[in-house]
């Protein structure tokens, strides 16, 4: 058999051209690095060197055998290094699903927050409706998922670790009756007319059955692809909506829209970190996840203390 302890021999004798100055580099004998040089000969049933009296040089056959040793040490050394990068953090790469509003609206910050603590963790993300990110968890597609409507997400091959709590925020145009309000009772919100994504989004869903468990069934529902396409339809006076404080952070702090409290009613979701249970974590799922706690931790300490 081959060994790589044989490998390295030959290519040491063959960049020296001499068996006692290699032997002298790798603090063997004489007789053990010819034995080395032997064996290997034997198992390609080729000299790899000529012999001159006491000189010796590389045989057609060696310099062939030479070649490929050299590359075959490398790719090892290369190996190793990639692998002691990989436990050290400095290499890897991860596959991150998220959800619409958490991919366009909460991700990004993290991502980029992620990349500073470990900038050699190659990120591809995919950001899709919830159904989706399971399904690309239950291929192996993504290694983990970041979604906002963890409570539809049944089946038992996925694991779920709600991390945050996203507040779902009433908001109406500024020119609105209800932006003149200090609050508006929930009943009021039957006779308005509603801008949401489509029915069959998880956003969607999550707002219409929680306004259905206090009685609430709007009569007009404009549907719409996704979450900036209802809020710029709520801004031109199209409806009102119920939408992720997350995704109308920007149009409330520039007054573009208001949000309204609802009187006796908290609407909100959980922000949940999602695995399958039977794939094993690499070191950067593993990282990744952890960090996610941390920063959540932070970020749900933030919203309390500013609400």
């Amino acid at each position: 058999m081959m060994t790589l302890s044989q490998l390295r021999t030959f290519c040491t004798v063959a960049r020296l051209n001499s068996f006692s100055r290699a032997a002298e580099k790798l603090h063997l004998t004489q007789p053990a690095i010819s034995a080395q040089v032997v064996a290997l000969e034997d198992f390609l049933k080729v000299q790899l060197f000529e012999r001159l009296g006491k000189k010796i040089s590389l045989s057609e056959a060696g310099r062939i055998v030479l070649t490929a040793a050299e590359e075959i040490l490398a790719r090892l050394q290369g190996l190793d290094q990639e692998l002691s990068d990989l436990r050290e953090m400095k290499s890897g790469r991860l596959a991150i699903g998220a959800s619409q509003v958490v991919g366009v609206y909460l991700l990004p910050e993290l991502l980029a927050n992620f990349h500073n603590e470990f900038p050699g963790i190659a990120l591809d993300v995919r950001v899709e409706p919830t159904r989706q990110i399971v399904g690309m968890l239950l291929e192996g597609v993504v290694d983990v998922g970041i979604v906002g409507e963890g409570a539809h997400i049944a089946d038992e091959r996925i694991a779920m670790k709600p991390v945050l709590r996203d507040e779902l925020v009433l908001v109406v145009p500024s020119n609105h009756i209800f932006a003149q309000m200090k609050s508006v009772r929930p009943a009021s919100l039957v006779q308005m007319p509603f801008v949401l994504p489509r029915r069959d989004s998880a956003s969607a869903e999550s707002v219409l059955e929680q306004l259905a468990a206090e009685g609430i069934r709007p009569q007009s529902v404009m549907e719409l692809g996704n979450i900036g396409a209802v809020k710029r339809a709520v801004e031109a006076g199209l409806g009102i909506s119920i939408v992720s404080r997350l995704a109308v952070a920007h149009e409330l702090k520039d007054g573009r829209l208001k949000s309204v409290p609802l009187e006796g009613m908290t609407l909100e979701r959980p922000i949940s970190l999602c695995w399958h249970h039977d794939k094993p974590f690499s070191r950067a799922t593993e990282a990744f996840i952890g960090f996610v706690n941390r920063q959540m931790q932070s970020t749900a300490c933030a919203v309390a203390i500013a609400r």
